[in-house]
Order: C-alpha cells, then structure tokens, then sequence
C-alpha cells in the first residue's frame, strides 16, 4: 500500500498568473481542491514538500491539512514547468479511503537473471491501470523473474495483486519476456510458389463499388 503522506496548505484568496507567479517566488505552488461536490478551493502548498512527496515518497493518497482542517484526497494532477524539474500546480480531488480510484501502478522487476545464449529481456509493461480503493494503491507491482526463459513469458494474468485490487488491462498483454535477437528472422521461410505462365482469367462480372462510410 503507498504511503499516506500528510500535507499542509493554506487557503489563497488571489488567483491568476501574476498571483501564481508571486506565490512560486516565495517557495509556494498554488493547487485546487475538487470533488465530492463541495466547492473549489484555491489553496497553496510547499514547494519543498508536495516535491518530496511526488519524487521521494511517490504517495497518491495523502491527508491534506487546510488550515487546521484534514481531509484525504489524491493527488489527481501535478504540472511541471517546461523543463520538467519545478512543480507549478497540483489538482487534489477529494476522495475517502474506501473509495475506488483508477491509477496508474507501476511494475518493478526483482531477481533479473543473467542474459545467457544471446536472449534479451523484453518488458512491454512497465506500467498497469489498475482499480482499487483509494486506501489501498499498490506503491509497485513487483514480479520476481527468477525462472523467466524463452518461450514463456509472463502476462498480466500472472501478476499477483491483492484482492481489492483489478488490473485493467488485457489478461493475455506480455509484461516480461526473454527473447533471442534474430530467431524469427533465421527460421526457414516456406518456398515460393512458381508464377503463372499466363495471367489467369476470372469470368466472373465485378461487383459495384459501395459508397464509402462516412
């Protein structure tokens, strides 16, 4: 389960680019909060912290401490500046624990074995969509590949989540194979049929053309 971070924010009354502009000059990033049907709320958090959140504890869920008053919500959006180093806004939507969210997860490999007789591992996946209740969002989906070997990869339908958890991609999707560089292409190719001595006539009258579907 991901970490349930707590964070700090004040209610802004200003908004607008130069507002947004002279919050980030103090260290501040200006959010909203949305959801449940109440009422937006501008509001500004750290810098410092909501960055320690997203980057170092990877949290979706966190309790969001609004001048004195707590509330969880998720952390919906974050938007990053063009450069992709400095956060400049972030959407919270409110959310209770039991409450079923649809995220993206992402899977980490362990026991990677040592590549030996030329094969190569390929890892189509290295994220999942996945629903589940808000309380309860895998931080990873971790997949051990001790015994991976060529031919037989893992799919989706072999990933071990808890059972609160739906993987929403296609059960028969490959997350994880071995394969060897240049297999397909060394098998036989079948051989090719002799041409004709002479075009073949079709006696057959051709069909009107059907309008195109718009």
């Amino acid at each position: 389960m991901q970490t349930i971070a707590t964070l700090k924010a004040t209610v802004r009354n200003t908004q607008g680019t130069r507002a947004a502009r002279k919050l980030r000059q103090q260290g501040l990033v200006p959010a909203i909060i949305y959801g449940h049907k109440q009422a937006n709320v501008a509001v500004a958090v750290s810098r410092h912290d909501i960055d320690h959140i997203v980057r170092v504890q990877h949290a979706r869920m966190i309790t969001l401490d609004v001048n004195g008053q707590q509330e969880t919500v998720l952390i919906r959006e974050v938007q990053w500046d063009v450069f992709g180093r400095e956060i400049i806004h972030v959407d919270f939507e409110r959310k209770s624990a039991a409450e079923k969210v649809r995220v993206v997860v992402p899977i980490e490999l362990r026991n990677v074995p040592k590549q030996s007789g030329g094969a190569v591992l390929d890892q189509p996946l290295h994220t999942v969509h996945v629903e589940c209740p808000l309380g309860n969002i895998p931080e990873a989906i971790r997949v051990d590949i001790t015994h991976l070997s060529v031919g037989h990869p893992i799919h989706v339908k072999d990933l071990v989540v808890p059972a609160d958890v739906k993987i929403l991609e296609s059960p028969e999707a490959v997350v994880v194979q071995l394969k060897v560089p240049g297999a397909a292409e060394t098998a036989a190719a079948p051989p090719a049929e002799a041409a004709p001595t002479a075009p073949e006539v079709i006696k057959k009258e051709r069909k009107a053309e059907e309008p195109e579907e718009k």
